[in-house]
């Protein structure tokens, strides 16, 4: 016995109200999922800098070569997310789906979830291109001799500077 054809018409009569709402909302929080996991791959980042050496004796040398006493300072630079900017593609995702359920028509409803999961994807690369090219642009070699400060991305990702006296070879 043959199955019963389905038309367009019975199949869209059948579905429940609302769903292509409901899949734009799924794809917003989907989106907005890849989105933060791509923010923590691509948030790390490292640097490293030793004002000076070892001589051919053992002994340590500055960054100008002088024989010196002390270990010369080492700098280490780390880049990370910041748990901020979590927190707000969370705030936000919550708030365009509260706007999105005071639309006034099943059209501007999906267009207003499209516009969210496509501002959400684009903060998170604006984030990560701010934070990369700022961390590239601090002056690392004002940290290993005694100065130095950092003017961190504050949203957008955070740096961890360390430093160390240079261990003996």
């Amino acid at each position: 016995m043959p199955l019963p054809q389905t038309s367009p018409s019975n199949v869209a009569s059948s579905a429940l109200p609302g769903a292509t709402v409901i899949e734009k909302i799924r794809r917003l929080v989907i989106v907005s999922v890849i989105a933060a996991f791509a923010y923590a791959v691509f948030m790390t980042a490292n640097r490293g800098y030793c004002a000076g050496g070892f001589d051919a004796q053992g002994g340590f040398i500055d960054a100008s070569g002088r024989a010196v006493d002390q270990a010369p300072r080492c700098v280490e630079l780390t880049l990370g997310a910041s748990p901020l900017l979590y927190a707000g593609i969370a705030l936000f995702v919550v708030l365009a789906i509260g706007r999105a359920t005071n639309a006034s028509t099943a059209m501007a409803t999906r267009r207003s979830l499209n516009r969210s999961a496509f501002v959400v994807v684009g903060i998170v690369v604006f984030a990560i291109v701010v934070s990369q090219m700022w961390f590239q642009l601090v002056p690392i070699e004002g940290f290993a001799s005694g100065g130095g400060s950092i003017f961190s991305p504050f949203p957008f990702g955070i740096i961890d500077v360390e430093t160390t006296p240079m261990t003996t070879p």
